[in-house]
């Protein structure tokens, strides 16, 4: 089958989306997904060509509408909630406990999710806390995480007692209950743009798990100093289990807890 993207046309465009967002495509792994994609959409705003297209999303998406679009697309949102959950236990037993004896008593805690997909992971902490910020680049999942309605495979990982005492059948799926909803504040932000990051604030914690696997090298320590200058002093940065911030950066003091390593400023 022919597509309105050619294999050469690749690397234009995936040179493009590394500039915007830091996500590296792989051809191998991409070309066939994108290309889907750029057929659909073309088609869907009128576009007969890639070089059309491609204009489009340059020079006349001025809102970024187009673009954000595009992001919805290549990126993935695998999630469900307890997911790794050793770190929540690490979270709630070790990390908060700390940090509310160094901070003064009424001043709250801030944690910051990205990527935050449909909201599994930050619902899974606000469980126990109380103050929640959760971003992401995709904002059709920002969507259904501010609805609060979750599959039989989202919730699959919950304990009995506490699916039932937070969340309510709504088929299909779970629904969390109303009191739940509007404690986690979600944001489409690139964590690339600095002046969007910048305007979150500071944070205590800030989980990125299984997103920085998704850039190169150069990509990575500009997210990870991001993350550092977003970290309020002896704060923690939570990764996935198959990423390394002395891999990417050395500013950080790695600390081990049980199985789970966890990163401070």
């Amino acid at each position: 089958m022919a597509y309105l993207l050619s294999k050469e046309n690749f690397g234009k465009m995936g040179e493009y989306i590394y500039r915007k967002s830091g996500i590296f495509l792989e051809p191998e792994k991409h070309y066939e997904k994108l290309a889907k994609y750029i057929d659909a959409r073309a088609a869907a705003i009128g576009a007969e060509s890639f070089r059309k297209y491609f204009y489009r999303l340059r020079f006349e998406d001025r809102e970024g509408a187009e673009f954000q679009e595009l992001m919805n697309a290549v990126t993935v949102n695998e999630t469900y909630f307890f997911r790794e959950k050793e770190q929540f236990e690490v979270l709630v037993g070790q990390i908060l406990p700390e940090l509310h004896r160094k901070r003064p008593a009424n001043e709250p805690l801030r944690i910051l999710s990205a990527p935050c997909s449909t909201g599994e992971e930050p619902y899974s902490m606000v469980l126990h806390i109380l103050e929640d910020v959760g971003i992401d680049i995709d904002s059709t999942v920002i969507a259904k995480g501010r609805e609060g309605h979750y599959s039989e495979r989202s919730v699959h990982a919950i304990p009995p007692v506490v699916l039932s005492r937070w969340f309510r059948k709504k088929s299909p799926g779970y629904a969390l209950v109303d009191d739940l909803i509007g404690t986690v504040d979600f944001q489409v932000v690139n964590v690339f743009d600095r002046n969007q990051m910048r305007r979150l604030g500071h944070f205590d914690v800030i989980f990125s798990r299984n997103m920085l696997i998704y850039f190169d090298d150069a990509s990575r320590k500009e997210v990870a100093m991001t993350f550092y200058d977003m970290l309020n002093p002896e704060g923690y940065v939570c990764l996935g289990h198959a990423e390394y911030m002395s891999r990417i950066v050395s500013v950080f003091k790695a600390k081990k807890i049980a199985t789970t390593l966890i990163y401070q400023k």
